[in-house]
């Protein structure tokens, strides 16, 4: 209740050669480590290194006590943060040599974050979450039935209002495999599960959390490219090692921008707003997902090829 209650602060960040941006979302109860991490998520300066600064003349904060509410370390609403990198805490880079074995040479993979590609078939938010959370994308129809369940049997919080038509029809149209999956299953199945979902948005270059408000201690990730969700795993030596990492390991949520990122510089995005469809039943062309959706409310027909 006191979250709630909380006072707004407008802070300011400049960061990056002079560059300053609004950051939103703080409140007299928010701590110092929520602070961080918008800091990164709003200037991509990672937590582990992040300077901050603030008054004037600018004196650096004390960022030793992360769970310290903002005005315990000094700071006031319409105060401006100054970022910079603390080079002392970057990790060192050391030239390694690779050793020979037995005339074979063998370079042993830093484990990274790395896209894993599950079929667009409709179920691709079902079958990423089922691979990152159950390990094995063949639980992709249990997942949907289970998300679908939730919903059911919480008619009180997803009512009319919150899903555009009642419940029951919601379930039904949620049940049929020929429609998609999106934030609304995103966060039924972030509670369900107990674990944050973050999607990394390749055209916005931002991460969407599900589930942050939950302080839950785990968290996976998956890559949205306009229309379809993969899964995001970390690959160790051409194997997946990992799925799931603690919401702590702000590390992850770089990685997983960087894999956008370069998503993003190969064109692999769809433009929803830009895009051309063409219904495939009826052959009506059609522009961006706004016109889509009417097409779909005004024919029921849902099967869309872009042109």
């Amino acid at each position: 209740m006191k979250r709630i209650m909380a006072k707004a602060m407008q802070l300011r960040c400049q960061f990056g050669g002079g560059q300053r941006k609004v950051l939103n979302g703080m409140t007299a109860a928010s701590t110092l480590a929520e602070l961080q991490e918008a800091i990164f998520l709003l200037t991509d300066v990672p937590v582990h290194v992040q300077k901050i600064m603030s008054g004037f003349p600018p004196k650096e904060l004390d960022i030793s006590k992360t769970d310290a509410v903002l005005p315990d370390i000094a700071l006031r609403s319409g105060d401006t943060l100054i970022i910079e990198e603390n080079n002392e805490n970057k990790p060192k880079i050391i030239s390694a040599e690779i050793k020979e074995e037995s005339a074979n040479k063998t370079k042993l993979l830093l484990p990274k974050l790395v896209r894993k590609v599950v079929p667009a078939d409709n179920s691709c938010l079902f079958a990423s979450l089922s691979f990152v959370i159950l390990s094995d994308t063949s639980f992709s129809d249990d997942v949907r039935q289970l998300a679908a369940s939730c919903i059911l049997q919480d008619p009180e919080t997803y009512n009319e209002a919150f899903l555009g038509k009642s419940n029951a029809d919601y379930v039904d149209w949620l049940c049929k495999k020929e429609h998609w999956g999106g934030a609304i299953e995103l966060n039924v199945l972030s509670r369900h599960y107990e674990v944050e979902i973050n999607v990394a948005d390749i055209q916005s270059g931002r991460i969407d959390r599900f589930g942050e408000d939950a302080h839950y201690k785990n968290r996976v990730f998956l890559l949205y490219d306009g229309i379809h969700y993969d899964a995001l795993a970390m690959e160790e030596n051409g194997a997946i090692a990992q799925t799931t990492f603690p919401t702590s390991d702000h590390n992850k949520q770089i990685e997983a921008l960087q894999v956008a990122e370069e998503c993003k510089k190969q064109r692999q995005f769809t433009d929803l707003a830009g895009f051309t469809l063409r219904c495939l039943i009826c052959n009506t062309p059609l522009k961006g997902q706004t016109q889509a959706q009417e097409h779909a409310k005004q024919t029921q027909h849902m099967n869309f090829g872009e042109v």
